[in-house]
């Protein structure tokens, strides 16, 4: 069993690494030999088994583009004999990351990864690491599903290790983002709130000292996708100084220019797209403004035109209900003068207050026959109503029935 001292694998890999059928330069194979030496005892998914790779090996340009291109033929032809084996991960990861940190043109990057990353998922599909390599693969690809589910996978396997976290937040953070800005939505959905807020709280619960830059981004653009733009633009600050601080620490020599300018242009275009939801969202709150008083003035309005409508209406009834009364007042005359003719006096004046009940009790039924017609307040539907129709008709309804039945009182008693 291998000790603290000897990466486990590592000599049986290069000797078959220079055996291949695309045999590795021994010059290769000693540089390759000191990175498994460094990395003795580093586990798999100890951040620093990455992080070593990616700064101290790939960044410092330890290999060249015929090593890595090398590297990748050799290690896909012996890789059937080193299933699960993290030597055979770690000259992967140096290949893979190569292209990933020091291939500009994006197609040639592609074209380079598609020849072994997708091939190796048999050998090393177990391994966090390979998972992230995969989940890049796929998000340049274009295959944003695959990609997410690729980093979420890397994050399964280990769970504590925050660039794994960090991929899978920026895979989350790309497709929520591109959501936000084509739909103009102020928040994003329920599910993608709660995802969120989970992230945040998974960012929350390791410390924040020795925080990569990329790390101060992804933790800022979630809070832009949740509507906090002054945390956000923050975060972004502390990116830039944390970045600026590691370049120009010309002792440590941490990273190289072409890197420092891919970091901050990322720092830069995210502080870009929180400005963008950021304009939007008020862009927004003004035209809800705007639409919530186009709305009001509308149905203040449609409320005129009703009113309007129910006056037209209620007039065109008062015009018949005059009619009719007018009508009446006509008959209650000529009845009076031809049925009193002859009469006694006391006679003929109840006859004229039997009419006057008579006429008030038709006049008022007439008016409920055109009650149907009438508009009513929708606001006040019963207001000064009763039994559904106007107070005032059912009085002159019962007073003319008052009438009629005082007037035949009387004359039984005046008989």
């Amino acid at each position: 069993m291998a000790d603290d001292h000897t990466f486990p694998g590592a000599d049986v890999l290069l000797r078959e690494l220079a055996g291949s059928e695309f045999p590795v330069s021994d010059a290769v194979i000693d540089r390759l030999r000191g990175v498994y030496d460094h990395l003795a005892g580093v586990s798999p998914d100890d951040p620093e088994f990455e992080r070593y790779l990616r700064e101290d090996v790939i960044e410092h340009e330890t290999f060249s583009r015929a090593d890595v291109i090398d590297i990748s033929d050799s290690v896909l032809d012996v890789s059937a004999r080193h299933k699960n084996d993290p030597a055979l991960l770690a000259a992967f990861f140096v290949a893979f990351e190569w292209f990933h940190r020091c291939e500009f043109d994006a197609d040639r990057r592609l074209r380079y990864w598609g020849r072994f990353v997708p091939l190796l998922r048999a050998c090393l599909g177990e391994f966090a690491l390979y998972q992230y390599a995969l989940s890049m693969f796929h998000l340049y690809g274009g295959d944003g599903v695959r990609a997410e589910q690729a980093a979420r996978r890397a994050l399964e396997i280990a769970p504590d290790h925050i660039g794994f976290l960090n991929t899978y937040t920026e895979q989350i953070l790309e497709r929520v983002e591109r959501e936000l800005i084509s739909s103009g939505r102020q928040m994003p959905g329920d599910d993608d709130t709660a995802a969120l807020n989970g992230l945040l709280e998974s960012f929350d619960k390791r410390p924040r000292d020795g925080w990569h830059p990329i790390f101060h981004v992804s933790y800022g653009r979630i809070l832009a996708c949740l509507g906090r733009y002054g945390e956000a633009q923050n975060e972004f600050s502390q990116a830039v100084d944390v970045e600026n601080a590691r370049y120009n620490d010309a002792g440590a020599n941490t990273i190289k220019a072409s890197t420092y300018v891919t970091e901050m242009n990322e720092i830069f275009d995210a502080r870009n797209t929180c400005n963008m939801l950021s304009n939007m969202r008020s862009l927004s709150t003004v035209i809800d403004d705007a639409q919530t008083a186009q709305r009001q003035r509308a149905r203040e309005l449609d409320d005129k035109m009703d009113e309007l409508g129910r006056r037209f209406d209620n007039e065109r009834i008062d015009m018949l209900e005059f009619i009719g009364f007018f009508a009446g007042i006509i008959s209650f005359v000529i009845a009076s003068i031809q049925l009193g003719d002859g009469l006694a006096f006391p006679t003929r004046a109840l006859m004229v207050l039997i009419l006057m009940g008579s006429l008030l009790v038709a006049f008022g039924s007439f008016s409920v026959l055109l009650e149907s017609g009438r508009a009513v307040d929708p606001h006040e539907p019963k207001h000064g109503r009763l039994f559904g129709i106007r107070a005032g008709l059912v009085a002159v309804i019962v007073i003319g029935l008052v009438v009629i039945v005082a007037a035949m009182l009387l004359y039984l008693v005046i008989r």
